[in-house]
């Protein structure tokens, strides 16, 4: 992805549901809400540092989903990345493929 060019926002099929859930959570005896959403995709291939010319990331902005669940009555508290490997497989001759997520976690509190 170029630098400077904006992200699109979460996919709605991924946000939608997140949105739900905290609009659903928001109880009076409830304080904290927690979800996680899928911010990038990575995959990439090939041999040693050659993997680097090969590597693909799609990346998605989770502003607008955090707004929306702001709204929902939820202040944002905690935001943490992990990398998730969702595939591997080695090929004849060394060259491998690798597919990975990011997820975003996320923590609110009760507005």
């Amino acid at each position: 992805m170029p630098r400077g060019r904006p992200l699109e926002p979460v996919p709605e099929s991924e946000g939608k549901p997140i949105f739900e859930a905290a609009q659903q959570a928001k109880q009076p005896n409830r304080r904290v809400f927690s979800c996680s959403a899928v911010v990038s995709f990575t995959t990439g291939s090939g041999l040693g540092l050659g993997g680097k010319r090969t590597s693909r990331i799609e990346q998605w902005d989770p502003s607008a989903l955090i707004e929306a669940i702001e709204s929902a009555g939820w202040r944002p508290e905690y935001l943490t990345h992990v990398w998730e490997q969702t595939e591997h497989n080695a090929s004849v001759g060394g060259a491998a493929v690798i597919r990975g997520l990011t997820r975003a976690y996320m923590t609110f509190r009760a507005v």
